[in-house]
């Protein structure tokens, strides 16, 4: 199971799309409370996370997954392509960072 979390309606959907369209289950979030109550019920394989969101950056949702023990893998999949976002993400416990 991957989560996805992206606030944007339409790139959730287009992605979500694809990776189902792949063979891999996939579940997609608008927003970090949605996201933290659905790792609470079940913890995915892997994390799919946009950076800017409406409530919370996806900076500060990342930090607080590692914060509890989680070492899900994470992969910063977001709009924000410069050098010092890539590293940002890096250091804060990403696995990857995707510029889209």
């Amino acid at each position: 199971m991957i989560y996805y979390v992206e606030d944007d309606d339409n790139i959730r959907g287009l992605t979500l799309y694809a990776l189902r369209q792949q063979g891999i289950e996939a579940e997609g979030f608008a927003s970090d409370s949605e996201f933290k109550a659905a790792v609470a019920r079940r913890v995915p394989d892997a994390v799919l996370l946009d950076i800017m969101l409406p409530d919370m950056s996806g900076m500060e949702v990342l930090r607080e997954l590692r914060a509890k023990g989680n070492s899900v893998p994470v992969i910063l999949l977001t709009a924000r392509q410069g050098v010092g976002d890539r590293v940002a993400g890096l250091d804060a416990g990403a696995d990857d960072y995707l510029p889209a």
